[in-house]
C-alpha cells in the first residue's frame, strides 16, 4: 500500500532535554552513538544495538551526551499503520539484528534517493515485522518483567502454547532459547546503568533480575570477557578520549 507524507532523514541530538509528543508514529535507527529517551513505560539509553519505536501521543524525553546519528522515519496516522496502533499501546525497543540492518541500510539509501519511490515498500516491509513482534505477548512479558524469576511454564501459557512447542517457536521467532533471550536482555539492561548510572555493582544486579553479584559477573565475561566493573571503566574511558 502507498503510504503519504512519509518522513525518513538522518537526524542528530543535541545534550539540552526536550520534551514533547506528537500525533504520528516514529522509528528510530541508531547509526553512531547513543540517545536517552524517556517515556512513562521505558527509561533507557538507545544505542546502535537497537531499535525504538514511539507510538502517536506518546510523550517523551531525549537528549544526547555523545557524537551521534539516527536514522528517523515519521509515519502519520492516515497512513495503514494506524492497525499496529490497534494492535499494541507500547512503546517497542527491540534489538538490531541482522534483518533490522538491513532494513536500515536500506531505508538510508532511499534517503538519497530524491524521488524515494521505494520508501513505502520499504516501510511496509520493515512494519510486517513490528506486527508480527506485536503479536509476540510474551515476548513483551518478557521486557516487562526481566528483573523477574519467569518460567518457561508461564510464557507458554501466554501464548496458550504447551511447553515444548512454545520452545521451539521462540527459538525460530528469536534465534534463542527464552532462557538465553533473557540473559541477553538483562545484559543489555545492565550495561545501561553501567554507562548512564553511578549505581554499585551489586544494586544493578539485583535491579536486572540477580540477588547475587557473581552471578552478573558471570554473564558478562561470557560475554562481554570484562567484569562488568571492567565494562564501566573501559567505556567510560573511551567516551573520554573520544570527547577530547
Amino acid at each position: 500500500m502507498q503510504l503519504k507524507n512519509l518522513l525518513c532523514e538522518t537526524r542528530t541530538y543535541t545534550e539540552k532535554t526536550y520534551k514533547h509528543s506528537h500525533c504520528y508514529s516514529q522509528l528510530i535507527l541508531p547509526l553512531q552513538g547513543s540517545l536517552f529517551i524517556k517515556t512513562d513505560k521505558h527509561e533507557l539509553s538507545l544505542d546502535e544495538n537497537h531499535l525504538f519505536l514511539l507510538p502517536p501521543e506518546c510523550y517523551h524525553s531525549f537528549n544526547s551526551n555523545s557524537i551521534n546519528k539516527f536514522l528517523v522515519l515519521d509515519i502519520p496516522r492516515e497512513n495503514s499503520l494506524i492497525l499496529l496502533e490497534d494492535m499494541f499501546k507500547y512503546e517497542m525497543h527491540q534489538v538490531l539484528d541482522d534483518r533490522w540492518k538491513a532494513i536500515r541500510y536500506l531505508l538510508l539509501e532511499e534517503t538519497r534517493n530524491p524521488n524515494k519511490r521505494g520508501l513505502s515498500d520499504l516501510v511496509n516491509y520493515a512494519y510486517s515485522f513490528l506486527l508480527d513482534e506485536a503479536r509476540s505477548i510474551s515476548i513483551q512479558y518478557i521486557h516487562d518483567n526481566f528483573q523477574e524469576q519467569i518460567s518457561i511454564d508461564k510464557l507458554a501459557a501466554i501464548e496458550n502454547f504447551n511447553v515444548s512447542y512454545y520452545i521451539e517457536w521462540f527459538n525460530k521467532k528469536t534465534g534463542m532459547t527464552p532462557n538465553v533471550y533473557i540473559q541477553k536482555l538483562r545484559l543489555e539492561k545492565a550495561k545501561e546503568y553501567l554507562i548512564d548510572t553511578d549505581l554499585s555493582i551489586l544494586m544493578i544486579s539485583q535491579l536486572v533480575g540477580y540477588e547475587q553479584q557473581s552471578s552478573l559477573t558471570r554473564l558478562f565475561i561470557k560475554h562481554q570477557e570484562l567484569s562488568p566493573s571492567a565494562y564501566r571503566k573501559k567505556y567510560r574511558e573511551m567516551a573520554k578520549s573520544s570527547s577530547i
